[in-house]
C-alpha cells in the first residue's frame, strides 16, 4: 500500500466461488455496539487475557475532533506537521443510500476488485472477482474487499476538501474502496504513508497508540519492504501474559459513521474493528519533512461542497484490475516526483523501498518477459556516486541529471503504457 500494500499478499487472480468457505448464514449486522469496552477484572486473570484488544488497559480519552470546515492549511500545521490523528465529523458525503448492494451490482457488477479473508492475517491472500460475485458472497462468507477505487467510480465517490489543494495533493498515492459485514477486524499496524480514513456507510471503531517509539518491539513487529509495520498479537484473542506491554501503552479511541472521516499519520500503530454493512474510503498521502510549510496558491476561500475523486491527482490508478501509475506520458522530472514521494519525511531512500516500488510498475512487464534492466541496475544508476549502497539522500537524488533519471523513465513509459502496445512494441 511500494507504497500501499498492507500485508504480505500473493494476488490469485481467480474469481471468488460459491464453494469457498463460510458460514452460509447471514453475518451479525448489529451495530450497537458497546466501545470503549468496559473493563472485567478477574483476581485469577491478567486484564483482558483473551478479549479483544483494547481490553488491556481502559482507554485514555477520545481522538480530538475539529470543525468540519477546517481548512487545508490549519490541517496541515496542527495534525499533519504536528504528527497527530484528528477526527472531523461530516465531511464527506455519505453513500448508504446511493451505494446499496443492488446499486453497486447494477452499476459496477463487471468491474474486477481484490478481496480478502474477513479477518486480517500477517499472510493473507487476495483473490480476483467481479464486484457482482463478491456483492452476492459478503454478507455470509469470510470476506471484505479492499480495492484501488476503479476509475468508473470515482466520479460517484467524494474527494474530502481538506486534502484538495496545496501541499496535500500534491502528495496524493492512492484511494482504497473498503466493503465489508458484520464484525471485521484489522490487524495492529501502522503505515508508512498518511492516511485519512473516512466512513461511507456503517460503522468504524478505532484504537490509536500513543508512543514515541515507532518500532516498539513489545509489538512483535513484521516489517514489510514499503515501511509498514504489523503486529502480530491476536487481536481477537490477546494473550495479556505474553503482551503485558499493553497493559502500560496509552491509546485514544474514536467511532466513524458515516460522513465521518479520521486522520492517521505516518507510523501511528492503530487498530480498526468494523460493524454491521459498512463502506469506507482511505486516501494515503506521502509525509512531508516537518519542516516544509504549506504551498495553498490554488486553495480556495470557499471551496464547492462536493468535488468526486475523479479529479484527484492520484499516483497509482486501477486499469485492467492492475496498480497503474496515472501518468501515461512519464518524464524524468516525474521520476524524481515519484522518488522524492517516496522519501515521505525522511532525508534517505532505502534501497528496499526503491526495490519495492520497481518490482510493483514493472509487474506486469515482466509477465510479458519483457526484457527489463534489474531493480539493481537501475538503482546503481541512479546512486552512482554516492557513498552509500544502501541508501540515497535527498539533496543527491534533487541534483541528479535528467539522463540519470531518464533510464528509469523509459521503463516507467514502458510500464504505463502496457495495455496500449502489443509485447515486441514494448
Amino acid at each position: 500500500m511500494i507504497l500501499l500494500t498492507i500485508l504480505f499478499l500473493s494476488l490469485n487472480q481467480i474469481g471468488v466461488s460459491s464453494t469457498d468457505t463460510g458460514s452460509g448464514f447471514p453475518k451479525d449486522m448489529n451495530l450497537y455496539v458497546t466501545f470503549p469496552p468496559i473493563l472485567q477484572h478477574h483476581e485469577s486473570l491478567a486484564l483482558g487475557h483473551l478479549r479483544p484488544l483494547g481490553w488491556q488497559r481502559r482507554a485514555e480519552a477520545p481522538i480530538i475532533e475539529d470543525s468540519l470546515n477546517i481548512d487545508p492549511e490549519r490541517f496541515y500545521n496542527l495534525f499533519v506537521r504536528g504528527n497527530r490523528s484528528v477526527v472531523i465529523r461530516g465531511i464527506v458525503s455519505p453513500m448508504d443510500v446511493l451505494w446499496t448492494d443492488t446499486y453497486l451490482s447494477k452499476h459496477y457488477g463487471h468491474l474486477n476488485v481484490t478481496a480478502a479473508k474477513r479477518k486480517q492475517r500477517l499472510v493473507d491472500t487476495l483473490v480476483m472477482t467481479p464486484l457482482k460475485t463478491f456483492l452476492q458472497q459478503y454478507r455470509q462468507d469470510d470476506l471484505y474487499m479492499n480495492t484501488i477505487i476503479p476509475d468508473e467510480m470515482k466520479l460517484e465517490t467524494p474527494f474530502p476538501s481538506v486534502i484538495n489543494c496545496g501541499t496535500i495533493r500534491s502528495r496524493l498515492i492512492e484511494p482504497i474502496l473498503w466493503i465489508s459485514a458484520g464484525d471485521t477486524a484489522s490487524l495492529l499496524q501502522a503505515h508508512a504513508q498518511h492516511t485519512l480514513h473516512c466512513v461511507l456507510d456503517g460503522r468504524k471503531d478505532f484504537i490509536i497508540y500513543d508512543l514515541a517509539n515507532h518500532y516498539p518491539r513489545e509489538f512483535d513487529l513484521v516489517k514489510q519492504a514499503n515501511g509498514d509495520l504489523f503486529s502480530r498479537i491476536d487481536v481477537d484473542l490477546v494473550n495479556a501474559y505474553k503482551y503485558k506491554y499493553l497493559h502500560e501503552a496509552p491509546w485514544y479511541w474514536t467511532t466513524l459513521r458515516e460522513g465521518d472521516c479520521l486522520f492517521v499519520p505516518a507510523y501511528k500503530f492503530h487498530q480498526i474493528r468494523a460493524h454491521g454493512r459498512t463502506l469506507a474510503l482511505t486516501i494515503d498521502f506521502a509525509p512531508t519533512n516537518i519542516r516544509e510549510e504549506f504551498l495553498g496558491t490554488d486553495c480556495e476561500k470557499n471551496p464547492p461542497v462536493y468535488v468526486p475523486l475523479s479529479q484527484a491527482p492520484f499516483l497509482w490508478r486501477y486499469e485492467h484490475a492492475v496498480r497503474h501509475l496515472s501518468k501515461r506520458t512519464i518524464t524524468s522530472e516525474d521520476v524524481r516526483s515519484y522518488l522524492l514521494l517516496l522519501f515521505g519525511a525522511n532525508e534517505e531512500l532505502h534501497r528496499e523501498i526503491f526495490r519495492d516500488f520497481y518490482l510493483q510498475v514493472t509487474d506486469e512487464l515482466d509477465k510479458k518477459s519483457v526484457a527489463l534492466p534489474t531493480g539493481t541496475d537501475v538503482w546503481k544508476q541512479l546512486n552512482k556516486d554516492e557513498p552509500h549502497e544502501e541508501f540515497m539522500t535527498r539533496d543527491h537524488l534533487k541534483n541528479l541529471s535528467a539522463d540519470s533519471l531518464q533510464l528509469l523513465a523509459d521503463i516507467l513509459q514502458k510500464s504505463a503504457r502496457i495495455h496500449e502496445h502489443h509485447k515486441h512494441e514494448l
